[in-house]
């Protein structure tokens, strides 16, 4: 993710490790958190600062600092919604994760978290894009699904909410797209998505969209909107 307090990129790696990243490449401190946790998303509350790390089994987000990658709190998510279970156990997984600020929300906004799942037919652990509220602020609230949608393709890898826009950017590896929601979740539009395993996904003020590929190495484009 980028973060706009620090100017710099956030990136998480599937056996507990974390860096942050000039916009250039370069390493400005990188540290294993918890060893062998499958990190598969971060985000950050431009509110705080604090950033927030999806965990792909677990099916948690842990709360970071971003100073001292200490973690601070975590939140494990649930797995029914409305009294049907829709992110099963032993199923693929929380895949990526973005958050949306919302200063009249009671805890800062809302975060979405994308499952990932390789068949649309599994009506217990659905391809879909979950609402989920944490208590950031209330600290004594639970961590509720409120809301999804389910975009119709497979292998939900990576999200991010474009303030620019306020859009949310969806992007599935296994047919290589990248789909632009609204915020009503009305589809906009759909393009071909350049990388190999692409399970990170930003974009900077400049507009400058940066993809983290599962095989390693992250690439720089022009976002041309």
């Amino acid at each position: 993710c980028w973060h706009a307090q620090r100017k710099t990129l956030f990136v998480v790696g599937d056996e507990g490790d974390i860096g942050e990243f000039t916009t250039d490449g370069a390493l400005v401190k990188q540290k294993c958190i918890r060893p062998s946790a499958d990190f598969e998303g971060v985000t950050y509350d431009p509110a705080t600062g604090l950033l927030y790390v999806a965990i792909e089994e677990a099916e948690s987000i842990v709360e970071v600092d971003p100073e001292t990658f200490e973690i601070r709190r975590e939140f494990p998510l649930p797995r029914q919604f409305q009294g049907k279970t829709l992110l099963k156990a032993g199923g693929e997984g929380v895949e990526a994760l973005t958050f949306v600020p919302d200063a009249k929300h009671a805890e800062g906004g809302v975060f979405y978290v994308g499952n990932q799942a390789f068949t649309l037919s599994d009506e217990e652990d659905i391809s879909a894009v979950f609402q989920v509220e944490l208590p950031l602020r209330s600290k004594t609230g639970k961590t509720r699904i409120m809301g999804y949608f389910e975009p119709g393709v497979i292998d939900m890898s990576a999200l991010h909410y474009d303030p620019a826009t306020d859009h949310i950017l969806a992007v599935s590896d296994a047919t290589n797209l990248i789909l632009e929601y609204s915020r009503a979740h009305e589809l906009l539009s759909v393009h071909a998505f350049p990388g190999d395993n692409q399970e990170g996904l930003t974009i900077d003020p400049e507009g400058f969209l940066y993809i983290a590929q599962d095989t390693g190495g992250i690439i720089k484009l022009k976002w041309l909107r």
